[in-house]
Order: structure tokens, then C-alpha cells, then sequence
């Protein structure tokens, strides 16, 4: 039996931008988890079919009824875990990614589903790399982490006879009526007038490139890592200042986007979760919302004081945070030289993928985290005690790979050298450009 549901207001901005550039597949997101221990390829496949069953968004496909817009849920949709043995190449992972990265070229049919994809790469008797992709419109990144650590547990228990973990409630029906009771309700119209404000006499974009963003279907990408030293320098640093870590890194890249540009109110734009209350941080689901973080970053203002009026800013833009990220550019005035009115963005992913296949660890790597319209700087926290991955994502008319590694070599040496910007001095002037 099918299911009909209405759209999240995420779903439907993906969607119509979809409709806009039909194979445009920015919107394709995608990582793989690199397994250190056997896998038994059947008990696997049985796994996912298990989890694919007990989660809505992966049986969705998209199409207008007679109400509109909407998501039909498929009783059953089969989706088989395409097998590969990389063991014999020169370079398994290579070769992995290689498959993945073309499988990432392709579209997916809204209409017609399925909208995920499933692989696993056999690097070694002992070593495997398992892909999954989905369409931005099924599921988010943080869905995606909800998928993987249910693939994880369900595995597991088949492998080792463990008992599964209960699974919390929560349901895609129930998150769909939660953004649509949250669209009529006053805090709707409370986030409206707060962004209106906020963002009032807002006329500059701070970039690290000099030209406005051209329309782009695919991006760049830079990574880098912040080591296990370093990340616990960058802990005790928030921790002195009474923040988070997370809002000491964002406080990084505003002031490197004023040292580069002299741009005095740098606004980032900030993706969030849109999980406001614990049924909806249970839900895989497409909720994920971009909010503008607006920053005053002066010259003769030091770290510290950047830091704390990020702090207040940012705890606004958290309760603010669901109002649609598409009405807002819509109602904001235009700039003068047609941007959007934030700037990069900065996605900060901290969260864990269960503990493990059967026993064995894994490390998970991003390889797509959606569209890029000028740079998005993403930080991921693998909550594993290795550091942060940090990458930079460029639109390939903006950026090439020599620029996205000067940019990312600057910011990872901004981050190191948090401890000693606490020292009180100003942050001085900004670089000619």
C-alpha cells in the first residue's frame, strides 16, 4: 500500500530547484564508511532491506496530486546492494572512489525512485568500503547518520545475536505535520519579523572570491585535518571563553573572511538541523534549514570579543531557525550586484555513526554534502577522538584546487593559532584586496 504525505518546507525548496535544472546533481549527497574488519556480504544485504522497511523517506518519490505537491511512500522498494572486489587494483580506495564519484554523476528521477543507492567495495579479506547516496530531497545529513547507525546496530545484531536496540518513535508523517503545524503557527511569524531585522541594512557579501557565484553543477573540493593536539587546544580555548568549539571555529572563518575581504559585517550562512524537540532529532528525514549568521568583525576588536557576540547571535539564530531559508532570499532586498544575501557557508557535522559493524570500527568519509553556490567549509566531528576533517567546497567557476588549498592551509593555521589570539591583542587590519 502507498503512503501519501505532504512535503517538508526543505523538500519542497529542493524540489523546486530540481524542477529548475533537471540534471543539476548537486543535490546528490553521498559518503562511505571505510569498514576495518570482514563483512558477510548476505547478512549485510539483509540488513539494509531491514532498515530500508522501517524508514519512509528511503521508499519516497515525489510527484503533484490532486492537493499538490506530494510524496507517495512505497509499501516495498528493493534496492540491491551492487558488490565489488577492489582487492586486486593498485590502490583499492582509489578505485572505490572512483566508482563512487561516478555514481554521483548520474540523476536521480524524483518521480520514479528509488532515490538512494547502496554499495559495498571489498578492499581486502579484512577492509571494506561501504557507499551510500541519496537525493537531498529524501533525506539530509544528519538522516543519512540516523540510516548509517541503524544499518550499524541491525548488522550487528544479525552477525553477533545480539538483541537490536529499540528504535525511538517517530515518524516521517508525524516530522512532515510538525513543519506544517510550525508554518501556522505564531513562532512562524515570529522568525519572520526576527530575520527581517537581523538582516536589515545588510549590503555586503564577504567571499573569498572576487566576482559574484555563476551557476554551477558540480563543485571543488580541498581537505585537510586538524589533528587530536590541536582540536583539544581549540577545546580548551572555547571552554576559557565559556563557548563551544563549534562557535570557536565559526568565529575562525569570519574573521579570515574579514582579514581577506575588510568586510566588517561578514554574514556566514549557517545550515541547521530544523530539529527543534527528540522526535524530530529520531527522524530521517529532509529537514535541514540555512540561516544567515550576521558578525561584526572590526579591526580593533579582539577574538575573544568576536567570539561572544557570535555566541549571542548564534543562540538567536538556533531558536530562530526553522523559518525556510528560501522565503527569507525571497523577502530580503537584493544586493546590488544580484547575490544572495549570505555568504559562505559553514557546516559543522558532530555526530557519530553507532559503534561499529559487528565489532569492527570504521571511519566514514563525505563525499557530496549537497549543492555549493560560492564556498562551504565543511567540519566534521566523527566523535572518535581522531580530530576534525575540514574541507573546503568550491564552485569550479570561482575557485580551483590550488586556490580552495591556500584557502583551507590559512584556516587551518587560523585554528592553530586560536590559543595565542587570546591574548588580548587586536585583530588589526584587514589585507588589501
Amino acid at each position: 500500500m502507498t503512503v501519501r504525505l505532504a512535503l517538508s518546507s526543505a523538500q519542497t525548496g529542493v524540489w523546486v530547484a530540481q524542477q529548475l535544472d533537471p540534471d543539476d546533481r548537486s543535490f546528490n549527497i553521498a559518503e562511505y564508511c571505510d569498514i576495518e574488519g570482514p563483512v558477510d556480504r548476505a547478512l549485510f544485504e539483509t540488513a539494509l532491506r531491514e532498515v530500508v522497511a522501517a524508514t519512509p523517506a528511503l521508499r519516497a518519490r515525489f510527484g503533484l496530486g490532486e492537493e499538490g505537491l506530494c510524496q507517495d511512500i512505497d509499501d516495498t522498494v528493493d534496492v540491491p546492494l551492487l558488490y565489488e572486489d577492489v582487492s586486486a587494483e593498485p590502490d583499492p580506495r582509489a578505485a572505490a572512489e572512483r566508482r563512487m564519484r561516478l555514481d554521483l554523476t548520474r540523476a536521480y528521477d524524483l518521480a520514479a525512485g528509488p532515490l538512494f543507492t547502496w554499495a559495498l567495495f571489498k578492499a581486502g579479506p579484512a577492509r571494506y568500503f561501504w557507499y551510500r547516496a541519496a537525493h537531498h530531497a529524501v533525506v539530509d545529513g544528519f538522516g543519512l547518520s540516523l540510516v548509517a547507525a541503524h544499518v550499524a546496530d541491525v548488522y550487528t545484531a544479525l552477525a553477533t545475536g545480539r538483541p537490536r536496540r529499540p528504535r525511538p518513535p517517530g515518524t516521517l508523517a508525524e516530522a512532515v505535520a510538525a513543519d506544517s503545524a510550525y508554518q501556522e503557527s505564531p513562532e512562524f511569524e515570529a522568525d519572520r519579523r526576527y530575520w527581517l531585522a537581523r538582516m536589515a541594512g545588510h549590503t555586503e557579501v564577504a567571499s573569498l572570491a572576487d566576482r559574484q557565484p555563476p551557476p554551477t553543477r558540480t563543485f571543488v573540493r580541498h581537505a585537510g585535518h586538524l589533528g587530536p593536539g590541536d582540536v583539544d587546544a581549540l577545546r580548551a580555548a572555547a571552554r576559557r571563553l565559556e563557548v563551544t568549539w563549534p562557535e570557536v571555529v565559526l568565529a575562525a572563518v569570519a574573521v579570515q573572511l574579514h582579514r581577506a575581504t575588510g568586510v566588517r559585517e561578514v554574514v556566514l550562512g549557517l545550515p541547521v538541523t530544523g530539529r527543534t524537540g527528540p522526535m524530530l532529532r529520531r527522524v530521517p528525514a529532509m529537514l535541514t534549514n540555512t540561516v544567515p549568521l550576521r558578525v561584526t568583525v572590526t579591526p580593533d576588536r579582539t577574538f575573544a570579543e568576536v567570539v561572544a557576540d557570535l555566541s549571542v547571535r548564534l543562540e538567536e539564530a538556533v531558536t530562530h531557525q526553522r523559518y525556510p531559508q528560501e522565503r527569507l532570499v525571497r523577502e530580503l532586498p537584493g544586493l546590488p550586484d544580484g547575490r544572495k544575501q549570505f555568504g559562505p557557508d559553514v557546516n559543522i557535522m558532530s555526530f557519530g555513526f553507532g559503534s561499529g559493524y559487528a565489532g569492527h570500527p570504521a571511519t566514514v568519509h563525505n563525499l557530496a554534502a549537497g549543492p555549493v553556490e560560492d564556498l562551504t567549509v565543511n567540519v566534521y566531528d566523527r566523535l572518535d577522538g581522531q580530530g576534525l576533517q575540514v574541507s573546503f567546497d568550491g564552485n569550479d567557476g570561482l575557485y580551483d584546487r590550488t586556490d580552495l588549498a591556500g584557502h583551507l592551509d590559512a584556516f587551518l593555521g587560523l585554528l592553530r593559532s586560536v590559543p595565542d589570539l587570546l591574548e588580548g591583542r587586536a585583530l588589526g587590519p584587514a589585507a588589501a584586496r
